[in-house]
């Protein structure tokens, strides 16, 4: 008799959905990664499938590598199969975003949970899409129903950051970082411009100084990001500070900038933000952080995996189809 396991594979997606795709490739390796025990490929899921493996001691350290044609990358982690042993896993696969769409929640459909976003919208005219010489007189209302491509992943980069800053509390404080936002200048697929209150720009000061006292924070440079503020505000790169959230994947980062309001001489403060793929969010979620790195940069969609596994059951203003 054949001295042989079974690993039978269930795919899911991020909010425990059942993975679709009939285009998925599974190979298994043994020895590490060296050697090439089985590769089926042109499967599709569901239903789970079930894959017949030498088992110990023939084979030790297996390790099972799924493609799935509109996933990323994924790998089970190493394990050892004994004779007649059935080991099942259900991998958590996330959603390559360049191929899949948005479909936003409307306006007036937004909950309750949206309010202090659609209140810094509505005093928030003329938001400009970086990069394009696309601007919105309003981005509440019909104006928030954007259907041009640029447009589309910018105003997912703003819901991202919305849930993501939304759900961060100021150390020390009662508030979040959102709402200490006054009025949104500039959107793109991963960072918001913003001009905040003095007591955000004091916050992040704050953690900076005494960065030994703030584990889910770290230093980041501040100059790199001169280029993202507008001009008319004078923001210079001796007046801009940064911070950092010490995750691995879907970390923020906080960097302000001190500048004059042109109409009034008063000092304000802007706020650049943005949503990186790379930074430890999820480690205790995977068997193996991917090894793939993502192409194209940040991608909003991707970071709306991450936002969906951290905090689970939490509407983010869109879904992806």
């Amino acid at each position: 008799m054949a001295n042989e396991g079974v690993f039978q594979l269930g795919l899911v997606g991020v909010q425990n959905d059942t993975v679709r795709d009939d285009n998925v490739r599974v190979t298994f390796l043994k020895n590490g990664i060296s050697d090439v025990v089985r590769d089926d490929a042109n499967l599709s899921f569901p239903p789970s499938h079930s894959f017949r493996l030498p088992a110990f001691p023939q084979s030790t350290n297996l390790l099972c590598q799924v493609r799935a044609s509109r996933y990323h990358f994924r790998e089970s982690g190493f394990f050892t199969l004994l004779d007649g042993e059935t080991v099942r896993r259900d991998l958590t696969l996330l959603r390559d975003g360049r191929k899949w769409k948005a479909r936003f929640t409307r306006w007036n459909n937004l909950p309750g949970d949206f309010g202090p976003l659609q209140t810094v919208l509505g005093r928030s005219p003329g938001i400009a899409v970086k990069g394009t010489k696309k601007v919105f007189p309003s981005f509440t209302g019909p104006g928030y129903e954007v259907d041009d491509d640029k447009s589309i992943l910018a105003k997912a980069g703003l819901l991202n950051l919305f849930a993501k800053l939304s759900g961060m509390d100021i150390p020390g404080t009662a508030g979040n970082w959102f709402s200490l936002v006054d009025q949104i200048l500039i959107i793109d697929r991963e960072r918001f411009i913003a001009l905040v209150q003095p007591a955000l720009a004091k916050a992040v000061r704050d953690i900076k100084d005494n960065i030994s006292k703030h584990k889910a924070y770290k230093h980041t440079p501040a100059g790199n990001h001169h280029k993202n503020l507008p001009a008319q505000f004078k923001v210079a790169k001796s007046r801009m500070f940064s911070i950092k959230s010490d995750e691995d994947n879907g970390n923020v980062q906080l960097t302000i900038g001190s500048g004059t309001d042109p109409a009034s001489g008063k000092e304000i403060f802007l706020l650049d933000t943005d949503i990186d793929e790379n930074g430890k969010l999820l480690p205790h979620l995977f068997d193996v952080l991917f090894r793939h790195k993502f192409n194209g940069g940040t991608h909003p969609f991707t970071i709306h995996e991450y936002l969906a596994l951290s905090q689970p059951g939490r509407p983010t203003g869109y879904e992806l189809v």
